[in-house]
């Protein structure tokens, strides 16, 4: 047992390779403060070779390694990582197909739950962190670029992955337990397992945005509520495309009530039902995003070295 930067890492032989120049390679690129099962991590080193897809996952972990010394059991060891996008199936058949654009995540398989971290482009830990034991999962499958996660409450579609990565995780996935359970969120600031959505943190007090707001705000007027969530690009574009909506509406409207009256009103009948449409449908969209992690009111996931701040406590085995 090893301390290092204020965490106890288990070190263990049969975690890491045993020498050669491909796995001290892979090594030297892994954060140090991270136990990792390497074999499965990294199963093409075992034939001295080292592919593009393994550097890029071993500088995955490093980018993600602020988030995983805080939120990582002390024993707890990394066996697979990759990145994608979180989906709900649902949110294809609506705009939710533009939700790639904000919900980019890193996938990371423990030997104790499957943990998801939400990103930026640059696959920098961003707003929130979700996780499911692995206890709780009922079932896996997928095919080509896509994983399905079963849970007791909702089934997750990960897509976006590559189609080697893919099978090696669906495979080691399906090792896994199968019993009833859902997606737990995680506290962004001390990472405190919850099966709801609260408003505060009950361990550390931090407080959460509230999905209701979120909401009224995109029923209001659509890009809002998710301005307010933190997904500040993917809004503008919703307001942008919303506002040349309204001014398509309102130059239809106003010759038409100008030279027909109250009659005239019916041309931009069915231009208001979409509007009526997009709103709602925002809506809807805009609280199922707010409900798939915590997002705090003071700001994003933790990033800098631990012991910024005295609440930045790693969750201790209890919180399970």
């Amino acid at each position: 047992m090893l301390n290092e930067g204020g965490r106890d890492v288990l070190r263990c032989p049969a975690l890491m390779p045993s020498g050669g120049q491909p796995e001290e390679e892979l090594k030297a690129l892994l954060p140090a403060s991270i136990a990792v099962r390497f074999e499965e991590m990294f199963p093409s080193a075992r034939n001295g070779r080292i592919k593009r897809r393994d550097r890029k996952r071993a500088e995955m972990l490093r980018k993600a390694e602020p988030v995983l010394q805080r939120a990582l059991n002390p024993l707890e060891v990394v066996r697979f990582a990759t990145n994608g996008v979180r989906q709900l199936t649902w949110w294809l058949l609506t705009a939710g197909s533009m939700n790639p654009f904000a919900n980019r995540t890193t996938l990371v398989l423990t030997d104790r739950r499957v943990l998801l971290i939400h990103t930026d482009s640059k696959q920098r830990p961003r707003l929130f962190a979700n996780q499911l034991p692995l206890e709780r999962i009922r079932a896996t499958a997928g095919r080509n670029s896509y994983i399905f996660i079963r849970s007791g409450r909702e089934q997750l579609m990960f897509h976006g992955v590559k189609r080697s990565e893919a099978r090696q995780l669906r495979g080691l996935l399906d090792s896994t337990a199968t019993k009833n359970g859902g997606w737990q969120n995680l506290c962004p600031r001390c990472f405190t397992a919850t099966d709801g959505v609260p408003l505060a943190c009950e361990k550390c007090g931090e407080e959460f945005k509230s999905p209701r707001t979120a909401t009224l705000r995109s029923l209001i007027f659509p890009g809002l509520g998710d301005f307010y969530l933190g997904y500040r690009k993917y809004a503008a574009l919703e307001i942008i495309g919303a506002t040349l909506l309204w001014a398509l509406f309102l130059s239809t409207l106003v010759p038409a009530v100008m030279t027909k009256g109250l009659d005239g009103a019916l041309v931009a009948g069915p231009l208001l039902a979409l509007l009526a449409f997009i709103h709602i449908g925002d809506a809807l969209l805009t609280r199922a995003k707010a409900k798939t992690g915590l997002h705090s009111k003071d700001g994003n996931l933790p990033t800098g070295e631990k012991g910024d701040s005295p609440l930045f406590e790693r969750v201790n085995s209890a919180s399970w």
